[in-house]
């Protein structure tokens, strides 16, 4: 039988069609929500990533000068070394700060340097005015004390290089919106020492380590 012009659908038909367009729906959905899990996830992996190595980078810049003492009168070396805190001094500046010449002195700016976690769990750098962060969300900051035969040392005057381990976190936790993740991981430093028990919890973390020959502690 021929349709008339006027027919409208009948309702078999009209069930059909949004049962073909709901199909459609889910699938532009999924698709999606696919995409934003995977932007999430790489934007929180990409920040921890860059902002951790930027901190070690800067760590090893400023550890590698450790003792720096051109005048053998300022008396610059290691001040401290624990596992979660070393601060140390160098020669680089006058007292003023306003030109690279030693003198002798260890008063002028970022001539005295700590490093060791805030309170608040993030990297933090000292040269005198406290703890200021220079990375967020790390969970672990580690050091290890080697003389010059490559072994473990205490003593100041026996340090030649320092193991640097880190362990950075991503600013928040897995969302709903991002691939399930349990982090059970311990991590460990160069020594094979756990620096870090596993949490169990959603965020993503990231462990970074480096070996730093101090070549001015020789001296």
């Amino acid at each position: 039988m021929k349709r008339s012009p006027n027919t409208g659908f009948t309702l078999v038909e009209l069930l059909v069609a949004m049962a073909a367009a709901s199909i459609v729906m889910v699938a532009v959905v999924s698709a999606y929500q696919v995409q934003v899990r995977s932007k999430n996830t790489q934007e929180a992996l990409t920040d921890m990533n860059q902002t951790a190595r930027a901190a070690l980078e800067i760590m090893t810049h400023e550890i590698r000068m450790a003792g720096c003492d051109p005048t053998l009168t300022a008396g610059a070396g290691i001040l401290t070394a624990d596992p979660d805190e070393l601060s140390f001094s160098m020669d680089i500046v006058n007292a003023a700060g306003t030109s690279f010449q030693p003198d002798g002195l260890l008063t002028g700016p970022n001539e005295t340097v700590s490093y060791a976690i805030t309170a608040a769990g993030h990297l933090g750098r000292d040269t005198g005015g406290g703890l200021q962060p220079l990375a967020r969300n790390v969970d672990a900051l580690d050091f290890v004390y080697l003389d010059a035969d490559g072994n473990v040392t205490a003593a100041l005057d026996d340090i030649r290089a320092i193991q640097v381990t880190i362990v950075a976190r991503a600013g928040e936790a897995e969302s709903p919106f991002r691939h399930a993740h349990t982090d059970s991981d311990d991590y460990l430093n160069q020594q094979g020492t756990v620096i870090f028990t596993a949490p169990g919890d959603s965020f993503r973390r990231l462990r970074l380590s480096t070996t730093i020959a101090c070549p001015n502690l020789a001296f």
